[in-house]
């Protein structure tokens, strides 16, 4: 890991014993992240969405130190780091509950803040097809987008409940239709398209945004999120096929720059299958996870007169976080493995 660090930041070699110092420190949390996700699988519904809870911020340190510089290791991380920064805000029911980052004078402040201001959305993927006249063709997978910086995306001014969450979290989908509760992602695909000719020259450029399966109100919101500049605005095409909305960029054959126009970010799933983001596009998906078992940890440890009654009648709310602790001990480590190993993580 050292050598790799050493190799990929161009750091100079007199610095190895920091370097491994940092990377032990890296060691130390992934090590301890498996230490509490094992936690979590055998203990029971008292105590098992803390002890995710505390997986997730061990691989979210991880993610910082791997992401950042010596100023964020352990022992040189600035005062103002070393907290959770978040804070619970109380509500009427479980679902209700909220989340608040901690501000002060530069910003959100904790590992929280850190952590975001080092992480980013995945990029766009898609299935790529390659047309060779007269009658070949051969397609890939491949990444059709550069990546945003969560940093660059402001946080609303107000808390966010743990059912915003749960809408933003792709695996929570079935349990949100059991109780007729709308998920705030679209599902989609992406194509894209081209004809190259033996002298290597590129025409036929068409890439394909799908949108499906939500209502109305949903689609807006990530429409919303295309945004094109003027000279491209010919190039794009919008379209309802059904009940799914088509969009389609077809690149002028002098000029192709992506840069002109920037599109909704994504959570990833399939090949065939990813997520849209609209306006909770502030987050990604280990953030939503991060925000949803914040409050079902703080939950649990310090309301349990509450946490208890919801168990002991099988409320929604409890449900909701049996399931949201379930599917994050599977997805939350790959979540991170993409961030530290900078790659896009599909399932077949």
């Amino acid at each position: 890991m050292a050598d790799l660090f050493l190799r990929e930041r161009h750091v100079p070699k007199e610095q190895r014993k920091n370097v491994e110092k940092h990377c032990q420190q890296i060691a130390f949390s992934l090590d301890q992240a498996r230490e509490y996700f094992r936690s979590a699988e055998i203990s029971g519904p008292t105590t098992r969405a803390l002890m995710a809870y505390y997986g997730l911020i061990a691989l979210a340190n991880a993610e910082v130190l791997w992401l950042g510089d010596g100023e964020v290791s352990f022992d040189k991380r600035d005062d103002r780091f070393k907290a959770h920064g978040l804070e619970l805000v109380q509500g009427s029911e479980i679902s209700d509950f909220s989340v608040r980052p901690v501000n002060d004078h530069r910003g959100i402040s904790g590992l929280f803040g850190l952590w975001r201001q080092l992480s980013t959305h995945l990029p766009h993927y898609g299935k790529h097809t390659t047309f060779y006249p007269p009658k070949n063709s051969e397609w890939s997978a491949a990444i059709t987008s550069k990546v945003s910086n969560l940093s660059s995306l402001p946080m609303p001014d107000r808390p966010i409940t743990l059912m915003e969450c749960l809408k933003h979290i792709p695996a929570m989908r079935p349990a949100l239709d059991a109780y007729g509760d709308q998920s705030s992602l679209c599902r989609g695909v992406i194509t894209q398209s081209r004809t190259s000719w033996p002298d290597g020259g590129i025409s036929n450029v068409q890439r394909q945004f799908l949108l499906y399966g939500q209502t109305d109100e949903v689609y807006q919101d990530i429409l919303e999120r295309f945004r094109l500049a003027p000279n491209v605005v010919p190039e794009f095409e919008f379209e309802q096929i059904g009940s799914g909305i088509a969009v389609t960029w077809k690149a002028h054959p002098d000029f192709v720059d992506v840069a002109n126009f920037s599109m909704p970010e994504i959570f990833a799933h399939s090949l065939d299958r990813l997520f849209f983001v609209g306006s909770g596009e502030y987050l990604n998906e280990f953030g939503y996870y991060y925000s949803a078992l914040y409050v079902a940890g703080m939950v649990t440890r310090y309301f349990p007169h509450i946490w208890i009654k919801e168990l002991r009648r099988n409320s929604k709310g409890a449900v909701l976080i049996n399931e949201l602790v379930d599917h994050a001990l599977l997805r939350v480590p790959v979540l991170a493995a993409s961030a530290l190993e900078r790659r896009v993580f599909i399932y077949d």
